[in-house]
């Protein structure tokens, strides 16, 4: 059962996310009075069509996807209301519009989840590592950090951070345990020196409390929280040249992963949900703006090549460049699919 609630859970957050993206496209290009031939949910073949308004509208049997397919998108300007016959400044606002909308989305996530409130772990340790730093300064499960290097905690994400600033240095903690006070000094352990599934001082925390804040400062959290995921991304991609794109999971592996977020919601609450949802939206926001042909990035490319020529490329051969970008694409995820298969089949984690 939990398998199909996760299974669900991915198409229905996939649905949303797509939505919201393809929305943006086509809530601009409207307001710039380009004629949008067709709005697709999911990739073809057609389930189920219905035109409004001169829009075709459509549920497609692959719904891994969408699209807004606008008149002349590949640049041609035969019309007044085809997509290149605009200004380029209206088709980069257009292009751009989709990403923006699902980076918009993950804030609305955010701001939702920190208002309404959610879970946050405590620096309370729940566990001790046999010979790590922690346990050569006897700490025990139970004791709360309260500082570090005088600066006071009181949340584990708060921890992680100063303790991630002093690695390979001693650092000084104080600590609470059953209402006295003492001080203990540890070894922040860089990643070289420990074993991978320990942190620097050897200390598992799970202990969580539901928060949540005010309006405003929601709205900063939410900020930050999208920021910090945009920000990550360059690293991520690093990671990935550097162990040869074994670290990418595609849609079998992120329905895995949404599958295990399901088993963790009834422990964790929704937010942990919620969380996955902002994370998904985020990446797909971002990763589209990458200058890849068939991406809005790619597109956004040949929009301000156009602009610096003041005249548009030749659509056909932008119309073959997009179409070799999106046969790459696919491949890419057929090949990043097997992956993950054979990473399901072998025991391995996603």
């Amino acid at each position: 059962m939990t398998i199909f609630l996760g299974i669900l859970s991915f198409f229905l957050i996939l649905a949303v996310l797509v939505l919201v993206h393809e929305a943006g496209h086509f809530g601009a290009a409207k307001l710039f009075g380009v004629r949008v031939e067709e709005f697709g949910i999911g990739f073809p073949p057609r389930v189920k069509t219905w035109r409004r308004r001169g829009t075709l509208y459509s549920l497609n049997a692959i719904p891994l996807g969408g699209f807004v397919r606008m008149l002349g998108e590949n640049g041609d300007d035969s019309e007044p209301s085809a997509f290149g016959a605009h200004p380029p400044w209206q088709r980069f606002i257009i292009l751009a519009a989709g990403p923006v909308m699902n980076i918009a989305l993950a804030f609305a996530i955010f701001f939702f989840v920190f208002t309404l409130g959610s879970p946050r772990t405590l620096s309370v340790v729940t566990s001790v590592a046999p010979g790590s730093p922690a346990h050569a300064a006897k700490l025990l499960p139970g004791d709360r950090i309260t500082a570090v290097d005088s600066r006071s905690v009181h949340w584990a994400d708060e921890l992680v951070t100063m303790t991630n600033q002093h690695l390979g240095q001693d650092v000084q903690l104080r600590v609470v345990r059953r209402g006295h006070l003492f001080s203990a000094t540890l070894f922040a352990r860089p990643a070289d020196r420990r074993p991978t599934d320990q942190g620097p001082l050897g200390i598992g925390v799970s202990q969580t409390a539901i928060v949540s804040y005010s309006p405003t400062e929601s709205a900063g959290r939410a900020a930050s929280s999208v920021w910090a995921m945009v920000a990550g991304l360059p690293a991520f991609i690093r990671s990935i040249g550097q162990h040869g794109g074994a670290q990418v999971t595609g849609p079998i592996g992120i329905a895995h992963i949404t599958t295990q977020t399901v088993q963790q919601e009834p422990q964790e609450g929704p937010g942990v949900l919620l969380y996955l949802m902002a994370l998904l939206s985020v990446n797909l926001g971002v990763l589209n703006l990458f200058p890849i042909p068939a991406l809005d990035g790619g597109r956004l490319v040949f929009v301000l090549i156009s602009w610096i020529r003041r005249r548009n490329l030749d659509p056909q051969l932008e119309g073959v460049i997009h179409l070799v970008g999106m046969a790459l694409l696919l491949l890419l995820i057929l090949v990043v699919s097997y992956q993950d298969i054979a990473r399901w089949a072998g025991g391995g984690s996603f």
